[in-house]
Order: C-alpha cells, then sequence, then structure tokens
C-alpha cells in the first residue's frame, strides 16, 4: 500500500506543487517567508518533501497515525536531501499537536475525512495557525478513473458500478469513526471551525492514453485497491473483469491496454483563521 501511495503521489504531483504556490499567494504580499509547514497525515511524504522543496527556508513537520508512512517519509526526505527539515511525529488528530509551535502552511491533504469530527479537528489546527498563516485541505472531487468509458470488457457501466461502491464504503468508513458526525461540504466545515475562506477550486489531472509507465503503474495499482477495498460490494461478473483487467498476462489488462488513462480530481480550499467575532 505504501508504495502505491508514494507511485500515485509522484505522478499526481502536480495537485501539491500548484496549491502550494496558490496558498503562499493568498497569504498576501505581506507575509512573511514560510518557516514552519505541519503536514497531517502525509502518508509516505510524497507532499511532505515536496512542500520541503518549495519552502527551502521552511521546517515541516509530518503528523501521521502509521509509524510504516513515517519512516518511508523520513527515508524520502533523506533521500531527497531534505531530511534535516522533515520531522516526522506519531500521532492522529485530535491527539498528536501538543506542543506544536504556530505555523505558516498547514497542508491536509487527502486526510480530513479520516477523522470522525473534522469541524472539531478543523478548530484545532486553526489554534495552530501564525497571524499570517492559511490552512489548505484537499479531498477528492470526483471519483478517479484509469478506464475508457467505452470498455469493450464486461457488462456496460462498470465505472458507474465502482464509483457507487466507492461511494458506499467511503460511507461505511466515515460511520466507523470514533465520534463520527455527518460531514458537510468543505467551506461550511472551515466556517463552522472558525476560518474564513480565502480560495476554493478544484484541480483535475487528466492524462491521455497511451500513458507512461508509471502513470501506467499507478492506474494498475489503482484498480487493485479498488478490488481489494470495494469486493464485497461488487458483483460476480463485475469482480470477473476486475480480476481480467489485473492479469498481467491477459492482452486485455490494464498493463497492456492502449486506452488506459488517468483523470483524477481534487477539491482544493485554502482558509485562515477568521476575525475575532465572525463566527
Amino acid at each position: 500500500m505504501i508504495d502505491h501511495i508514494e507511485l500515485q503521489g509522484e505522478v499526481l504531483l502536480s495537485f501539491v506543487t500548484d496549491t502550494a504556490r496558490w496558498a503562499d499567494e493568498l497569504r498576501g504580499p505581506g507575509a512573511p517567508p514560510v518557516r514552519r509547514i505541519i503536514d497531517i497525515g502525509p502518508g509516505p511524504g510524497v507532499g511532505t518533501c515536496e512542500l520541503a522543496s518549495l519552502f527551502p527556508d521552511a521546517q515541516v513537520i509530518a503528523i501521521d497515525s502509521s509509524s510504516g508512512m513515517l519512516t518511508r517519509t523520513a527515508e524520502r526526505a533523506a533521500e531527497l536531501g531534505v531530511g534535516d527539515r522533515v520531522s516526522t511525529r506519531l500521532g492522529e488528530l485530535p491527539a498528536g499537536l501538543d506542543d506544536l509551535e504556530p505555523a505558516d502552511v498547514i497542508w491536509a491533504s487527502m486526510s480530513l475525512h479520516h477523522i470522525g469530527d473534522e469541524v472539531h479537528a478543523l478548530r484545532l489546527l486553526r489554534d495552530l495557525l501564525a497571524p499570517a498563516g492559511v490552512i489548505a485541505i484537499a479531498e477528492i472531487a470526483d471519483p478517479t478513473r484509469v478506464l475508457p468509458d467505452d470498455l469493450d470488457l464486461g457488462r456496460p457501466g462498470l465505472a458507474d458500478r465502482l464509483d457507487a461502491a466507492g461511494a458506499a464504503w467511503f460511507g461505511g468508513m466515515r460511520s466507523g469513526l470514533p465520534g463520527a458526525v455527518p460531514s458537510l461540504d468543505l467551506a461550511s466545515m472551515a466556517m463552522a471551525a472558525g476560518l474564513e475562506v480565502v480560495g476554493s477550486r478544484v484541480a483535475r489531472v487528466d492524462l491521455a492514453a497511451p500513458l507512461a509507465d508509471n502513470a501506467r503503474q499507478m492506474a494498475a495499482g489503482h484498480l487493485s485497491r479498488v478490488r481489494q477495498q470495494f469486493g464485497s460490494l461488487l458483483d460476480a461478473d463485475d469482480l470477473l473483469t476486475l480480476d481480467t483487467l489485473l492479469d498481467a498476462d491477459d492482452p486485455r489488462s490494464i498493463t497492456l491496454r492502449p486506452d488506459a488513462c488517468v483523470k483524477a480530481s481534487q477539491r482544493i480550499l485554502i482558509a485562515r483563521a477568521a476575525a475575532s467575532g465572525t463566527h
């Protein structure tokens, strides 16, 4: 799983690069240099290391509940020459934030939905913002697609059924989180947490066929993860189709198909602490 998430992060790295630059712009022309970044749920550290590269004067603190992910984050930082500015902390929100100094940028990419009470977590993060600091939140906008709509395999409509299974799985995952409360849209949760939204947009990556090798490997890893996570929510025909797509020896597999693609999107929100009395 770490390998797949790391590869996916590398293929979709523009999400981090573009959002980080945008967030820095939204801090305003008079904002001091970014000296401290808190990365919530960094996974294997692809985004963490990109942030360290983009902000060469910043210390980056990566907080994750997985020791394995944090180990890989530290390894990757050392490999890329930013290890002296990247530190890791084992913890899971709302824990893990004690004794942290205020941050110029708080980064929460694909991590907020793993927290039962997202508004409470955002309040805690708001309190960690430096005076000119911003928080950048990224969540999935539309489901990732790696197959053409007119797939010549199995029953028509596979992509839509995978999307429905993914939504059902996500709902089950959310409801099982400690202290879970229903999610709202990002802007509503940010405002409820005492944040002021200063930027919101949907970012997209659209890699058309034929894919480069790393993007093709990512597409195969995505389907494998879908098969593992959503398999119990699919019927036998769709499972057979997925197994065929994942069979590297089958000419119809995603590793050999000339029409494999990658379409991914993220909903991005940039916010700062609201002025006192405005929330």
